[in-house]
């Protein structure tokens, strides 16, 4: 160390402990330090200290010229600057197809501050990919570290697929069944992006560790109409989930909610929504009502009539739902009456023994649920309760030590296995059935939760719960009806023998279709896989060789490969889909969509016809509605489908083919699920045969949902549409993926790698050190044409990597000296700056600011940054080391002042990340 004494709290740096800082300069030749890393608190002799110059000294002081030198400064100048340019969230490299009102909606949320809106898109319009982005945007831009997904359980496997493989955001799962548990510490502290359920988070010791984790960068809440708060009287109610939102809103910098019906017709409802977002916004509802356009400063809403593809042409091709109709054989008529009074039985006696009898409720709903999918169906599922019923028998005679009892069951469960498994009668067939005996003991012991079974049973149950909920409702026998396996017996023996009247009428339209063309794809809904695998049976024997592709569950990749058969040319005709089809695929390149069955929740329907309905639909999509009119569901359904006439009519909102025009049906329906418990109403129209308390709900509901529509539609008319205006700007990426491209190869030269343009928009980077050659396309639709291609953009990994590389080059590497093209001389140095909010708001910006050797300002340096770096390397003598402190510095709070920035409650960060001296 210099003879200049030392100061506590002075930067130094040790040979072997590296940086810190000085805590007890001691006068005894001994100083105490605190060092960075693992060295922690050390005395060391002060001589064996020096001073720790500042990245910006280590910069200027190490200027040096060279043409590989440039080219590295340069490299590491873009790691910094690309991730901040305007167009970053059109040239994410997820494939997908990116619409104009998304990527101005993305741009206005990652450069806005503070970030806290409500995305109030319509269904269908990709809120799920515009969140994707921001995240995307925010991560590449360096102002995203935490970020906290808050949704309905049944989405947390969709958000985790989106997110990580379709964007590569590195995201798990908080809960029982995921990633990330809370059990030995807390998770919210040490994983910095989660995916967890609204249920599993609003639990008070789940509150607690929030508030004691740090701060999240970004919190967004899925589905956040159920964030709901209620006035009673002069009191206001919150629910817990509303609560959950409060301690998150006051432990995050940035918070978006999102929900296609914000507004549920209460307005004090959705002014206590507008509160998490902005509490000084409006002071009453009444004040919001009066000064409506102040939502424009939150909420983001684009309706279907506002999107549009990026030549303004319309995004969506029209669509045709017809309901067809029928009535029940009379055999079907009698199975299904007295199917009606066992269910009957089941929600009375479950009634009767309350708490105790949960599990046999949610049993019927689902079984009610079942039977409205088909006989068939419900025929598996009886049998297959059947066998459960005898096995359950036999554990109970053997608990009461009846062997011959406990011996007899046994055998029966074996005989109604190989039947069920059409196992053969030898000994290879006996040791099957005793086998799969053996596991239906090992599940009934295992009892399961009257919780899981809520879930399955719930409207809100998605993806693969269908298929879980057909085994459930099997061997959930903990409570059963009297004399239960005799009534199955009797239940079974009426199930009727012809080819139930919905797949006739099924069979007739399909070869009608393929009469007309023989190559028509057809997609078929139908929730559960007894009724899937009786489709794909008969379809099979009716129309062999047009091959039927089945998509019943499991993780994405299953979907994907049933998804890409049926698209092959060569592929089969008709793909049958369970409840896990309903979001996540495409199948727009299919025109005709069959519902052989009807979810209880009529916004599924809609989720379902979007799956060919949806941006890329060439042709009108034709949707057939398959309804039993003489079934309880199909009387419902009707029902409904006439007061949505009504309603339709009235306002004018009826289509050429006199049918509900989509927006309202998607509005009013949506106001609707909030209105109705769709269990409640199926389970209780089996007691009320004429419907008439049905009626009497469905009515009311259906006017409040229509005041609710109307109240919105009053509230939300100032706020600003989408035009393709806000779009233009953004519109060109040609110079961002240009960019993008010319950094990638600059980056693989430094690894003995080259990057070769090639014809129809192909990049290929060569093979070097292990990793194999890769080829990109630049264009989007060629990408999303091709199972294999990769598109290249800025969140590609392979781009990552380098700006992640380059970013952190070593400070000593990036002052350059270059020879002037105009004999003008002087500096252009780069700043990365981070501007901070009183609310943890942050802004990342590039800085460029050039002076020539008088001192005054050089703005065309500052626009040709670029060209600077190309210029030939030059020598001569070094800057002055103090001008990045005493000029620079002072100017970059200027500049910021000056480009309005930087307010008086900001302050800010200034990273030296570029020095160019050009002489």
């Amino acid at each position: 160390m210099s003879e200049t004494p030392l100061q506590p709290g002075q930067r130094v740096r040790h040979a072997q402990y590296g940086e810190g800082a000085v805590l007890v300069a001691g006068t005894d030749g001994f100083a105490r330090v605190l060092f960075s890393g693992d060295a922690g608190e050390r005395q060391v002799p002060s001589a064996s200290l020096s001073a720790a110059l500042s990245r910006a000294e280590l910069v200027v002081q190490n200027v040096a010229s060279g043409q590989q030198r440039n080219l590295r400064a340069w490299l590491a100048y873009q790691a910094h600057a690309l991730p901040l340019i305007d167009s970053a969230a059109a040239l994410t490299s997820a494939r997908i197809d990116l619409l104009p009102h998304q990527v101005v909606l993305t741009h206005r949320v990652a450069t806005a501050s503070p970030r806290r809106y409500l995305i109030a898109d319509e269904v269908g319009l990709g809120k799920t990919i515009e969140t994707a982005l921001v995240l995307r945007e925010l991560a590449s831009r360096g102002e995203l570290n935490r970020a906290l997904m808050v949704v309905p359980a049944g989405l947390v496997n969709n958000w985790h697929h989106e997110l990580n493989e379709v964007f590569n955001l590195d995201f798990e799962v908080f809960g029982s069944q995921g990633d990330v548990t809370d059990r030995k510490s807390n998770a919210f502290a040490k994983h910095d992006r989660l995916i967890a359920s609204v249920d599993t988070l609003k639990m008070k010791p789940r509150l607690r560790r929030l508030k004691d984790a740090p701060t999240w960068d970004l919190v967004v809440f899925d589905e956040a109409h159920h964030l709901s708060a209620y006035r009673n009287g002069t009191k206001v109610r919150r629910t817990e989930s509303f609560k959950l939102a409060e301690v998150l809103r006051d432990h995050c910098r940035d918070l978006l909610l999102l929900s296609a019906t914000p507004h549920q017709g209460d307005h004090f409802r959705f002014y206590m929504l507008v509160q998490l977002l902005e509490p000084t916004l409006f002071t009453s509802p009444a004040d919001m009502i009066d000064n409506r356009h102040r939502l424009n400063s939150v909420i983001f809403r684009r309706t279907k009539a506002d999107a549009c593809r990026p030549d303004g042409s319309t995004l969506f091709a029209r669509r045709w739902v017809h309901t067809e109709s029928f009535v029940m054989s009379d055999d079907e008529r009698d199975f299904y009456n007295e199917l009606n009074v066992y269910l009957m039985d089941g929600f009375a006696l479950a009634k009767k023994q309350g708490n105790k009898g949960r599990a046999l409720g949610f049993v019927m709903t689902i079984f009610q649920k079942i039977a409205a999918s088909s006989f068939a169906a419900v025929h598996r599922t009886l049998r297959r309760r059947l066998i459960a019923l005898t096995v359950q028998e036999g554990l109970m005679h053997d608990n009461n030590l009846d062997i011959e009892a406990r011996d007899a069951s046994y055998s029966e469960a074996r005989e109604l296995m190989r039947n069920e498994y059409g196992l053969p009668d030898d000994q290879m067939g006996r040791v099957e059935a005793e086998r799969l005996v053996a596991d239906m003991k090992r599940r009934l012991l295992k009892d399961m939760k009257d919780e899981d079974l809520a879930v399955l049973s719930s409207e809100y149950s998605q993806e693969t719960a269908t298929t879980s909920s057909e085994d459930s409702v099997a061997t959930a026998v903990k409570l059963a009806l009297p004399e239960e396996r005799n009534r199955i017996r009797d239940l079974l023996q009426k199930f009727p023998k012809q080819t139930e009247t919905k797949v006739q009428n099924l069979m007739q339209a399909l070869g009608t279709l393929w009469k007309q063309n023989p190559q028509e794809r057809v997609v078929i809904f139908a929730t559960y896989l007894g009724s899937v695998e009786m489709l794909g049976e008969q379809i099979d024997q009716a129309y062999p060789g047009q091959g039927v592709v089945v998509l019943k569950g499991g993780d994405h990749g299953t979907k994907a490969a049933a998804e890409k058969r049926f698209k092959q040319p060569e592929g089969p005709r008709v793909m049958i889909c369970t409840a896990a089809g309903r979001e996540g695929i495409n199948l727009q390149h299919a025109r005709i969509l069959f519902n052989f069955d009807l979810p209880w929740n009529p916004m599924d329907l809609e989720q379902r016809i979007g799956r060919i309905h949806r941006y890329g639909q060439k042709d009108t999509a034709q949707v057939y509605n398959l309804v039993l009119s003489d079934t309880i569901e199909g009387r419902i359904f009707l029902l409904l489908d006439d007061k949505l006439k009504e309603i339709a009519k009235t306002l004018g909102k009826v289509d050429e083919h006199g049918e509900v025009a989509e927006d309202l049906r998607s509005q009013i329906l949506g106001q609707l699920s909030e209105r109705l418990s769709y269990e409640q109403l199926y389970a209780q129209a089996i007691s009320d045969p004429k419907l008439k308390r049905t009626k009497v709900e469905l009515e009311a509901a259906l006017s409040n949902a229509q005041e609710a529509r109307t109240a919105v539609h009053e509230l939300f008319q100032d706020l600003d549409g989408f035009s393709l205006d806000d779009y233009e700007p953004l519109a060109d990426t040609s110079k961002g993926m240009n960019d993008i491209v010319a950094f990638v190869k600059a980056a693989a030269q430094q690894e003995g790698r080259d990057l070769r343009m090639e014809p129809n928009d192909l990049v290929t980077l060569s093979a070097a050190n292990g990793d194999s050659e890769k080829q990109f396309t630049t264009d989007r639709e060629q990408s999303l044409d091709s199972d294999t291609l990769e598109l290249l953009g800025l969140d590609h990994p392979q781009v990552v990597r380098y700006i992640e590389e380059f970013r952190e080059l070593d400070p000593v590497q990036l002052g350059i000296r270059v020879a002037s093209a105009d004999g003008q001389s002087g500096v252009l140095s780069l700043w990365h700056v981070t501007t901070h909010g009183d609310r943890g708001e942050t802004k990342n910006l590039i800085v460029p600011l050039g002076i020539d050797t008088e001192g005054a300002r050089v703005p065309v340096w500052e626009k040709q940054v670029n060209q600077l770096f190309r210029l030939p390397p030059a020598s001569g003598s070094a800057s002055p080391l103090k001008i990045a402190t005493d000029v620079f510095e002072p100017m970059i709070q200027r500049e910021l002042s000056h480009r309005g920035v930087l307010g008086k409650d900001r302050g800010y960060d200034s990273r030296l990340v570029g020095w160019v001296e050009v002489i």
